[in-house]
């Protein structure tokens, strides 16, 4: 929206957001329709501008998102949320605008309606990823020039509260798991740090307890009901084993030759460590209700999630010396600022920091 302000000299400038959001300026004026009128033919121009296709500026987004949608190379579990989001969050605000008029200042109006609406940080960033993706698409298809969404700043908010046991909590927790393949569940996602997905996708193949680790490989969509490639940057990574961990696993005896459900690269490398009782994958929602929650509230130690043992693996590790770099590569993060919410655990020695900070040094010059 263009708009005028009164300068000091009773003269008017013309003023207007470009479609990246930066407010620029369409000169000064005597009357102040004059500056309005100027602000706005400059405002249409910016937008224009970013137009390849003249079409593209009357074309609705909702028309090209249909065209883009069946491109997307995702999963097909991403491919089931995305919908929701698109369905709820996106078609309502861009299906009818015209793709070539869309700026960054509309997006950032956008972010804050679905912030007063309700929606939490993390939702928020995934549906502006999922706009910003069709607008990605629609450069490279050479319809605009710019994508609005591109690099703009997010919400914050608090993250999800995360829980770090102490040794001792985990050893009151493990008591009240009720089988020993439970407590072998649980112990392997506490000494490993390994995802569900992770864990529940672990084929005996990939586990050596010859040299003590195992290798992260596959994971299990359980929403997809299908084990895929290990999707972080598509790179494996090993995880030492601890010897009780490799006692435990060497008194389980491998069930079937394959692990029976579909994989999408096509080929199982053999059967699962971890199964259920009946020989299948392993659930998340089902462990969790029949055998973790009960548990913890037995052992009377607060709230802890399932996942809050990769993060009580991470804090024990760095309370212990291991650098971030290594918690970091053990966890499987691609990029080091996902490590980095652990920095506050790491050891630090105070006292070398400070006997280096009183290290001869040579005298200050003076200045005259």
């Amino acid at each position: 929206m263009a708009w005028s302000e009164r300068l000091p000299s009773g003269k008017y400038r013309g003023v207007y957001r470009d479609s990246f959001g930066k407010r620029r300026s369409a000169g000064t004026f005597t009357h102040k329709a004059k500056a309005e009128r100027a602000a706005a033919a400059r405002e249409e121009l910016a937008r224009k501008s970013l137009v390849k296709d003249p079409e593209a500026y009357r074309r609705p987004w909702g028309q090209w998102a249909e065209e883009w949608w069946p491109t997307r190379d995702v999963q097909p579990s991403t491919l089931r949320q995305d919908k929701g989001r698109w369905k709820n969050h996106l078609e309502p605000q861009w299906a009818t605008v015209p793709i070539g008029s869309i700026t960054r200042q509309d997006v950032k109006a956008w972010i804050a309606k679905l912030r007063k609406d309700g929606l939490g940080p993390e939702t928020v960033k995934r549906c502006v990823h999922l706009f910003s993706a069709s607008m990605s698409a629609a450069v490279d298809g050479e319809i605009v020039q710019a994508n609005p969404a591109s690099r703009i700043q997010m919400p914050g908010g608090a993250l999800a509260q995360e829980r770090y046991m102490t040794h001792e909590e985990f050893d009151i927790l493990r008591e009240q798991l009720p089988t020993t393949r439970d407590q072998l569940i649980a112990d392997m996602l506490v000494n490993t740090g390994l995802r569900w997905g992770e864990l529940a996708g672990l084929h005996w193949s990939r586990v050596n307890l010859e040299l003590g680790k195992l290798r992260v490989v596959e994971t299990w969509d359980e929403s997809d009901g299908r084990m895929k490639a290990y999707p972080k940057g598509k790179r494996t990574r090993d995880v030492p084993l601890t010897p009780e961990l490799e006692d435990a696993l060497r008194d389980l005896a491998p069930r079937g030759a394959t692990c029976g459900v579909e994989h999408a690269t096509g080929r199982c490398p053999g059967p699962l460590v971890l199964t259920t009782e009946g020989g299948a994958p392993l659930r998340n929602s089902n462990w969790a209700y029949r055998v973790w929650t009960p548990s913890v509230e037995a052992a009377g130690i607060g709230h802890v999630r399932i996942h809050d043992c990769r993060h009580s693996y991470a804090s024990w590790l760095l309370q212990n010396g291991v650098s971030l770099a290594e918690v970091g590569r053990l966890l499987g993060h691609v990029s080091p600022t996902t490590t980095q919410r652990y920095a506050h655990l790491a050891q630090t020695d105070a006292g070398a920091i400070l006997q280096a900070l009183a290290a001869p040094r040579k005298p200050h010059a003076r200045v005259s």
